[in-house]
């Protein structure tokens, strides 16, 4: 709007200081809440490296608890059904 020398509104909400100072605090507050992104993406980031690291992560070494039971009791034991019926999912 600085740029149209014809822009003189009589609203004071509409006048230019008025929007720059509206404009600078919408600035303000979405810088707080994409800082706060960017950590919680790091995080999420953190959490699937914990749970589905190649080798050291929760659902792989899950998954290899089930076959190491279902090898040394069978598929039909009864400690192959109770590890079985814990349900982990891996990332889509």
């Amino acid at each position: 709007m600085s740029t149209i020398t014809a822009y003189n509104p009589n609203e004071d909400d509409l006048k230019l200081v008025n929007l720059n100072t509206y404009k600078d605090s919408l600035v303000s507050s979405t810088q707080s809440i994409d800082q706060t992104e960017a950590e919680l993406n790091t995080k999420l980031i953190e959490r699937d490296n914990l749970l589905y690291a190649d080798g050291t992560g929760l659902y792989p070494i899950a998954q290899n608890i089930k076959k190491y039971v279902k090898s040394l009791y069978g598929a039909t034991s009864p400690e192959y059904k109770n590890v079985l019926d814990i349900k982990f999912t891996s990332p889509v």
